[in-house]
């Protein structure tokens, strides 16, 4: 049976298509609410702190089969308005795209954030900045103990982990919300809210302007997405305003400005690190574009003079030396990776820190290779989507092989990248990825496996379980560079 298509209507003169896309979006608000809102509402749980899947499921992971099947039909609902949508782009079309999405987002608004604690983390650190007047990359939580919201804090000793850039917006979203505790998570997740609306925005932009055939169906490839959907605006998690400076960078590169894409990427940075390893590739393509050495080195002067002032400003009123970086933590902390598992099995021969100190630094050094690799091939490919493919490359493989601290959210990334590319391995690869990372908590909190934790659990969970979550990303990953080569040597 084939689907229906735009021409054929109701007998009430709808659009066939209209109506199942309504039907659809229905249906994802459901579950939605009595699947992942309802059972969490966090005005029933706001007065308990540091909740989580295995504390609501009270030691019986059983109760998390409702939610697993919820999310497969959820996935099923968005590939079929996805599959929809590729085909129509009526403005009603639009409309019920973003209306529903509209209604997802105020759903999900009201759920318990009990994936992570980072929201309560980030809210706090807010405080530190506009209620206290304090630094957050010196002052830690616990320096606190008066505050309302320490309780629900679970990195209470630790500066913050992200740049001058977030803890501003954190600042001025605390300041805003006041010191009740729920007005503070309505506003944090409407601020992330808000750049997902502008990487969606971005998103219709670029395509209208290189692929407008594809516009709406790289929209709802990121905005229905359920992880996207699930870790921005439920569980609170500030990768989508990474991912819009990302995303604006990309915009800027294709109008050719090629210093604003730096600066644009350099504030990407301010919020989390990870747009550093994209500038080599913008870089390249500038110099590449631009025909004269004159041009070429003004662009350099320029560009690098902005850079140094912009860091200049964003981190002078925050600088507390290196540590002000978070480097030191961040070569400590794994989980569900391939370094990971590397960390943890070589402790049985070296201390926890050599252990440490060595993967952190094989891992860069592998990743640098496959920035200059990447930038290499950036050079060479001159097409609009030279800087996207990129970016996508290098994330897909930071996200695979030398990511050392893993989590689910971190899909969020690819799937705005994958959302401006046109349907082939790379969509399908971060389809596929954004599926298979859902399955992190269920391993990592309360295993269906078992009803108690096992012994040793981080050990084991890291060497033998851990690997699991990204083993089908892994597969098809293998398969489309196979499938790559064969085609290209038949060519």
């Amino acid at each position: 049976m084939t689907a229906p298509t735009a021409t054929q209507t109701h007998k009430f003169g709808v659009p066939n298509t209209t109506l199942v896309l309504l039907g659809v979006a229905a249906l994802s608000a459901l579950i939605y609410w009595f699947g992942l809102t309802q059972p969490y509402h966090l005005l029933d749980l706001y007065q308990q702190p540091l909740l989580d899947l295995r504390k609501l499921t009270a030691g019986y992971p059983e109760k998390l089969w409702p939610l697993v099947i919820e999310f497969v039909i959820l996935f099923a609902l968005y590939l079929a308005a996805w599959q929809i949508v590729r085909r129509t782009q009526t403005r009603s079309i639009w409309l019920i795209i973003v209306g529903s999405t509209i209604a997802f987002g105020v759903i999900l608004l009201f759920m318990y954030p009990y994936d992570a604690a980072d929201i309560f983390d980030n809210i706090m650190h807010g405080r530190i900045l506009s209620v206290y007047g304090a630094n957050p990359f010196r002052e830690v939580a616990v320096q606190f103990p008066a505050d309302p919201f320490l309780p629900y804090v679970a990195w209470r000793k630790t500066i913050s982990a992200y740049g001058p850039g977030w803890e501003i917006t954190a600042g001025l979203s605390a300041r805003l919300a006041g010191n009740d505790l729920l007005t503070n998570v309505f506003v944090f997740k409407l601020a992330l809210a808000g750049f997902m609306a502008g990487c969606a925005g971005l998103i219709a932009a670029i395509l209208r302007r290189i692929a407008p055939d594809r516009a709406l169906a790289g929209v709802v490839l990121f905005l229905w997405n359920p992880v996207v959907l699930y870790e921005t605006i439920g569980q609170g998690h500030n990768d989508v305003a990474m991912l819009f400076w990302m995303l604006l960078a990309v915009w800027l590169l294709l109008k050719k400005r090629y210093t604003l894409t730096i600066v644009a990427l350099l504030i990407g940075m301010l919020f989390k690190y990870i747009p550093i390893l994209f500038i080599p590739a913008a870089v390249a393509i500038a110099l590449r574009d631009l025909g004269t050495t004159r041009s070429r080195l003004r662009y350099l002067g320029v560009t690098a003079v902005v850079s140094i002032a912009l860091g200049v400003l964003a981190y002078a009123p925050f600088w507390n030396g290196v540590e002000t970086l978070s480097i030191a933590r961040r070569t400590s902390l794994y989980t569900t990776s391939l370094p990971a598992v590397a960390y943890n099995l070589l402790q049985f021969s070296i201390s926890k820190a050599d252990a440490a100190r060595s993967v952190s630094l094989i891992a860069l050094a592998i990743t640098s290779l496959a920035a200059l690799i990447v930038t290499w091939q950036a050079w060479r490919d001159r097409s609009d989507l030279s800087f996207t493919r990129s970016m996508f490359t290098l994330t897909a493989f930071y996200l695979l092989v030398t990511v050392p601290w893993f989590h689910s959210w971190y899909a969020v990334w690819i799937i705005g990248l994958a959302a401006l590319l046109p349907i082939g391995h790379a969509v399908r690869f971060a389809l596929l990825f954004s599926f298979a990372v859902l399955s992190k908590p269920l391993i990592f909190g309360p295993q269906l496996l078992w009803p108690t934790r096992p012994p040793e659990e981080s050990r084991l969970i890291e060497v033998y379980l851990g690997p699991l979550v990204l083993a089908l990303p892994w597969l098809y990953a293998i398969y489309a560079l196979f499938d790559t080569w064969r085609k290209r040597a038949r060519a």
